[in-house]
C-alpha cells in the first residue's frame, strides 16, 4: 500500500509537468505541434501508470527494480527526450523553410527561362494550395476562366508534392505552379503562396481549396470585402463564412459541426468576437498578414483554424465575415477522414492553450 502511495503521486506529478512542460515549449514555439501532442499524450499514459502502478506492485508484476526505476530512471529519460524533441523541432523547422526556398526558386527559374511575358502584375494572388487533386483541379480552373478571374487576379497554384498530374493540369492550363520538392501539408503550402506573394510585392492574397468545395463566386466577394472601409477601417482578414445569412453550404458531419460550435465559443469567450466559422479555409489576406504568415513562426505548421484566428484577434488584428456558398467535395479524399478528426481536436486543444499562453501571458510579461 505504501508502494502505491509514492508511486501514484511521482508518476502523476511527471505526467502533470510534462503536459504543462509541452504546451509551454509550444507557446514558446521550441517544439512542433506534432511532438507536442506526443508528449501530451504520453503524459496522460504516466497518469494512467501512476494510477495502476501499486495494484501492479501488489499483484506480483512490479518488482522493486521495476519500482526504484519508476522513481529514479523516468525523469531522467524525460529530461533528454524533451531536450532531444527540442533539437528535432529545429531541424524539422529548418528542412521546411528551406524546403519552401528551393521551390520558389525553381519557380522563379522557370518563370525566367520562358520567352513570353505575363503581363502586368495584379495586386491580388490568389493562392489554391493542392495535393493529388488531378480530378478536381481541372474543373476549378476551368470555372476560374469562365468567372474572368484574372482580370483582377494573378492565379498561384501550391503542388504539395503530388504524385498524380495535379501540376501539369494546372500549368498546362497556364497558372503559375510551384513545386514543393517536400511534402510540406496544407499549412506550409499556403506559407509556401505567403512567402511568394511577400516576394511579389502583392497587397492582398485569397486563399482557395483546390478541391472545388469554394465556389468561385466567393473570389470577387472576398477581394470586395478586403478593398472596403468598415467602420472607417480597413479588414486585415476577410473569412468566407458558411452560416452568415445568404451563404450555401452542404451538409457538415456532426462531430465537425460540434467542433466548430466549440471553436466559435472560445473565440467569442477570450476575445468577445463572434466568428461563425472559425475553421474556414476561404479566406482574404491583406499585405500586412500576409508578410506576419510568410515569417517562421507566424504561421500554423498544421492546421491554421480556429488557433491562428485567435492568435490574429490577440494581436488587434481586425477579422470580418462575409456570407460564401461552399460545395461538397465530388472527387478525392478530405484531410479530414478516419481517425484524423479525433487528431485534430487534440491538436487544436494544445494549440489554442499554447495561443492564449502566448499571446496573454508571455507577451503581456514581455511588454
Amino acid at each position: 500500500m505504501a508502494m502505491e502511495t509514492v508511486l501514484f503521486p511521482v508518476l502523476a506529478g511527471i505526467g502533470i509537468g510534462l503536459l504543462t512542460v509541452s504546451v509551454l515549449a509550444l507557446a514558446h514555439k521550441k517544439i512542433t505541434e506534432t511532438l507536442s501532442l506526443i508528449w501530451g499524450l504520453f503524459a496522460f499514459l504516466l497518469l494512467l501508470a501512476g494510477f495502476f502502478a501499486g495494484r501492479l506492485e501488489r499483484a506480483g508484476y512490479l518488482s522493486s527494480r521495476g519500482v526504484l526505476f519508476s522513481l529514479y530512471g523516468i525523469p531522467g529519460i524525460v529530461l533528454a527526450a524533451c531536450f532531444i524533441s527540442a533539437r528535432i523541432s529545429c531541424l524539422i523547422c529548418r528542412m521546411r523553410e528551406a524546403s519552401m526556398q528551393i521551390s520558389l526558386i525553381k519557380l522563379e527559374e522557370e518563370i525566367s527561362g520562358k520567352e513570353t511575358e505575363r503581363g502586368e502584375r495584379k495586386n491580388l494572388l490568389l493562392i489554391m494550395p493542392a495535393y493529388n487533386e488531378e480530378k478536381n483541379i481541372r474543373r476549378l480552373l476551368y470555372q476560374i476562366e469562365e468567372a474572368k478571374v484574372r482580370r483582377f487576379a494573378d492565379i498561384l497554384v501550391i503542388d504539395d508534392a503530388s504524385s498524380d498530374r495535379t501540376a501539369r493540369i494546372a500549368e498546362g492550363m497556364g497558372c503559375l505552379c510551384v513545386k514543393c520538392i517536400l511534402h510540406q501539408g496544407y499549412a506550409g503550402a499556403l506559407r509556401t503562396g505567403y512567402k511568394y506573394a511577400v516576394d511579389k510585392g502583392y497587397s492582398y492574397v485569397i486563399q482557395l481549396d483546390a478541391d472545388g468545395q469554394h465556389d468561385v463566386c466567393n473570389i470577387e466577394v472576398l477581394y470586395r470585402a478586403l478593398c472596403t472601409k468598415e467602420d472607417g477601417q480597413m479588414p486585415d482578414i476577410v473569412l468566407g463564412s458558411r452560416f452568415l445569412p445568404g451563404s450555401r453550404s452542404f451538409s457538415i458531419p456532426a462531430a465537425k459541426m460540434f467542433a466548430i460550435n466549440i471553436f466559435r465559443l472560445i473565440l467569442r469567450m477570450i476575445t468577445g468576437q463572434q466568428i461563425t466559422d472559425p475553421t474556414t479555409g476561404l479566406q482574404g489576406l491583406s499585405a500586412r498578414v500576409i508578410s506576419f504568415y510568410a515569417c517562421h513562426g507566424g504561421f500554423n505548421s498544421v492546421y491554421p483554424d480556429a488557433n491562428t484566428i485567435l492568435q490574429m484577434l490577440l494581436r488587434g488584428y481586425r477579422v470580418r465575415e462575409v456570407p460564401a456558398v461552399m460545395h461538397a467535395r465530388k472527387e478525392g479524399k478530405s484531410i479530414h477522414t478516419g481517425l484524423k478528426p479525433f487528431v485534430y481536436m487534440l491538436r487544436m486543444i494544445f494549440s489554442i492553450s499554447a495561443v492564449y499562453i502566448r499571446e496573454r501571458l508571455f507577451r503581456s510579461c514581455a511588454e
